[in-house]
């Protein structure tokens, strides 16, 4: 059920998803959800862990990795490039993680379960105080535009190449290590 849940989530999206999708998606009984979730909220919550829980721990982790203080470069390749492992850590196709990491980054902190929204904020307030620069409305917008673009190109041929256009989108938009001047995030996402 839980693979039918996220298949069914990340085409769809989390408001069109009902337990009777779900339900004749994974040829069980309506009843099945009740008893193994206890609600299709539940169910969905679960389905927000699975992504999440090994989305944030690699992102974390690729971070800490870079050292105490992380550069605009190293943090964005970071937070990007965390997204291909997180998924072959949960033996998740790739193409479906992203897409369904994209609809659960889309949503405000209020539909994540708790311990969910706490480690999405953790990990953001993580990568800004690595950067040591107040750059949180910059960085909310790249990962916002980030999300989104899981969510509508996650199935393109050349997935690589888009997240190589992130990396280097979220690095000019967010400045330089090397102390260059922040361009105008908005202004360069005409550019992507």
């Amino acid at each position: 059920m839980l693979d039918a849940a996220e298949r069914l989530v990340a085409v769809k999206g989390f408001d069109s998803v009902s337990i009777r999708d779900v339900t004749g998606a994974a040829k069980v009984n309506v009843a099945a959800v009740n008893y193994h979730f206890g609600s299709r909220e539940g169910l969905l919550a679960l389905v927000m862990t699975h992504v999440l829980e090994p989305l944030c721990a690699e992102r974390i982790a690729r971070l800490e990795a870079t050292g105490k203080q992380a550069s605009v470069d190293q943090a964005v390749a970071a937070y990007v490039n965390a997204l291909e492992p997180a998924a072959v850590r949960i033996g998740m196709e790739r193409s479906l993680f992203y897409r369904l990491a994209g609809r659960i980054l889309s949503l405000p902190d209020e539909a994540l379960p708790p311990e969910m929204k706490d480690a999405r904020r953790e990990t953001t307030q993580r990568f800004l105080a690595a950067l040591g620069k107040d750059i949180a409305d910059d960085w909310a917008f790249f990962e916002a535009g980030l999300a989104h673009s899981l969510v509508v190109d996650a199935e393109s041929k050349n997935i690589n190449a888009l997240m190589t256009r992130w990396i280097s989108f979220g690095i000019r938009a967010l400045g330089t290590a090397a102390g260059k001047p922040k361009n105008d995030a908005q202004g360069l996402l005409f550019e992507f």
